[in-house]
């Protein structure tokens, strides 16, 4: 994949079938030629353009879940579609734990971000200021954007997160996806998110939302955290009881 001038060239990934480490490859070759320009970084941050957006709300979460189920006794191609489709990508396994029907043969993926409505603030205060205290201190205040300190409660971060993931849950649900359809959620908290308290917004998120897709994968791309909820899993079959967030 390359890159003419400051046009990022999607044409080696869209519509071609790769095997899961070579596409997580060439996203991350993407990424970095992007990043390496002159104006990079701020391309990244504000997403203007369809290509940083896809790529960073879209690609690089797509390729955390390819290299989380690309494993010994399942390897994986990708198909990723860059038009307009009812899903994102399809992806097919092979190996053994595909023949012991461990793992799915073919599966689709739905590709969302679960993120507060004050993010693009918050990226344009970053650009323009070169800091920010968080999105739920931060305001438009005509063409200005003005940033002030939030100070969190206990349990504050990881209901907020809950919160947002169990919009996205909504949203998705009513819309129609083939039964085998994957739900991969790029998660972005208000703020750094601790291993308890993503734990603490997962395990809510799981007690309290009714699963529709086949399996839905969360994950926080700055944290490096990660999480399955799968679809019509018996809440008395958890084993765990439900989580006070506040």
């Amino acid at each position: 994949m390359t890159t003419r001038g400051t046009r990022a060239n999607f044409s080696a990934i869209d519509d071609r079938l790769l095997d899961g480490l070579e596409f997580c490859g060439k996203v991350y070759d993407l990424f970095e030629q992007i990043l390496g320009l002159p104006d990079g970084k701020r391309r990244l941050r504000l997403r203007k353009t369809t290509t940083e957006k896809r790529l960073v709300e879209e690609l690089l979460p797509l390729a955390r879940y390819v290299q989380t189920r690309y494993q010994a006794g399942r390897r994986i191609k990708v198909r990723w579609f860059g038009g307009s489709q009812p899903y994102d990508a399809i992806i097919w396994s092979s190996g053994s734990l595909v023949h012991r029907g461990v793992a799915p043969r073919k599966v689709f993926l739905e590709i969302t971000t679960a993120v507060h409505p004050n993010d693009h603030l918050l990226r344009k205060r970053l650009d323009e200021h070169g800091g920010s205290f968080g999105v739920k201190g931060i305001r438009r205040e005509g063409k200005e954007t003005v940033s002030e300190p939030h100070v969190f409660s206990g349990g504050e971060n990881a209901s907020d997160l809950a919160q947002q993931i169990m919009r996205c849950l909504d949203r998705k649900a009513e819309k129609k996806y083939p039964p085998s359809t994957v739900l991969v959620i790029n998660c972005v908290p208000n703020c750094m998110v601790f291993e308890d308290e993503w734990t603490s917004a997962v395990e809510h998120v799981r007690m309290s939302t009714s699963i529709t897709f086949r399996e839905v994968f969360l994950l926080d791309l700055q944290g490096s955290h990660s999480a399955t909820l799968y679809r019509n899993r018996p809440e008395k079959q958890l084993g765990v009881p439900p989580l006070r967030l506040g």
